[in-house]
Parts: C-alpha cells; sequence; structure tokens
C-alpha cells in the first residue's frame, strides 16, 4: 500500500514520526491507561485491607493482653465477690457491724434506709451513729475499713459531748459522737 500524497523523504520521515506518536498514544489509551487504572484500584484495595489488617491485629493485642490481665486477676474473684451483699443475707452484714463496734469498745445505733418499692437498686443505704471516745472510734473505723464487706462512708458527722455512755453505766467525760451516712452494695 502506497500513499500517494509522500513523496519526499523529509514527508516520509515526518509521516513515520506521526504514525508512531498516533500509534503510541491508541495503545496508551486501550491498553496502558486501563492497566494503569486496574493498577491503581488494586493499590487501594491492598492499602485498604492493610488497614483492616493492622485495625484486627490491634484489636488482636488488646485482647491478648485483656485476656493476660483476666488471668491474672482470676484468683481474686472470688474474693470480690464476697464484698457484696446478699439479698435477703443482710443479718450476716448487720452482725458484723455490731460485733465492730463491740470489739472497738464503741456504741453502735443502725438506722437502715426504707427501700423504694418503685425502684430496684443494688444499694443498701444506712446510717451508723457511734458513740464512744476516739480511740474506739479509731478503732471502730479501721475495723470497718478492714471488714470483708465494701462500706462507701459518703458523709461523717463529729460532736463532741461530755458525758459518754457505756454499757454498764454513766461516765463523765468528753465522748466522741459520729453519724456515718454509708452504702454497701448487693451482688448484681
Amino acid at each position: 500500500m502506497r500513499f500517494s500524497f509522500i513523496h519526499t523523504p523529509k514527508q516520509k520521515i515526518l509521516s513515520v514520526i506521526v504514525f508512531t506518536i498516533l500509534f503510541t498514544i491508541a495503545i496508551f489509551s486501550l491498553i496502558a491507561y486501563p492497566s494503569i487504572k486496574i493498577i491503581k484500584q488494586l493499590s487501594d484495595q491492598i492499602y485498604e485491607q492493610r488497614i483492616e489488617l493492622e485495625q484486627m491485629y490491634q484489636k488482636g493485642k488488646i485482647l491478648k493482653k485483656t485476656l493476660h490481665e483476666y488471668e491474672q486477676i482470676k484468683p481474686i474473684i472470688p474474693s470480690l465477690s464476697r464484698v457484696y451483699l446478699t439479698r435477703g443475707n443482710e443479718l450476716e452484714f448487720i452482725t458484723s457491724l455490731e460485733e465492730l463496734a463491740t470489739t472497738s469498745g464503741v456504741i453502735e445505733d443502725k438506722k437502715l434506709a426504707a427501700p423504694d418499692p418503685k425502684k430496684v437498686t443494688n444499694q443498701l443505704q444506712y446510717q451508723l451513729q457511734i458513740s464512744g471516745d476516739l480511740k474506739g472510734f479509731i478503732r471502730y473505723l479501721a475495723a470497718l475499713e478492714a471488714l470483708d464487706f465494701y462500706v462507701n462512708i459518703n458523709t461523717v458527722r463529729l460532736s463532741i459531748s461530755t458525758a459518754q455512755q457505756t454499757i454498764n453505766q454513766t461516765v463523765t467525760k468528753p465522748a466522741l459522737q459520729a453519724i456515718l451516712l454509708a452504702t454497701s452494695f448487693y451482688k448484681p
């Protein structure tokens, strides 16, 4: 096939260059550009999967750490369940408080808050009125802190009176009166 309009070598070279450029553009637009587009899409998908894998790896690390921490605290879980009161078994707790008062040398008076029948709560709120000397009060607080049950003291009101009443007699000396508003919690 001969082109009749090409006569000189300069025109032949120019036509070959133009043909090569057009052929290159056609190859690029038909083959290379779609391939580049597909490669970019694959690159984006690989990047997204890499991010997803990194997130899964971080979650795995957190899970391993959590399991390790759980294994560390697993032996103390039974002792933690003892700090809660058992519904219907409040007498054990009240008896413990009375024994603390007796061994600390103070007089204790308890008032339990009436539960709201419309609202079910996991809290037992109560008031402890303590009478005695400062040493007895400190012993009582230390024993209360060492008690197996968890006791959250919300408010402490202290006052001093001049007459201290003991179990057997009334003695005239400065005495400490304390009102503790406290909360304990039932097992969930």
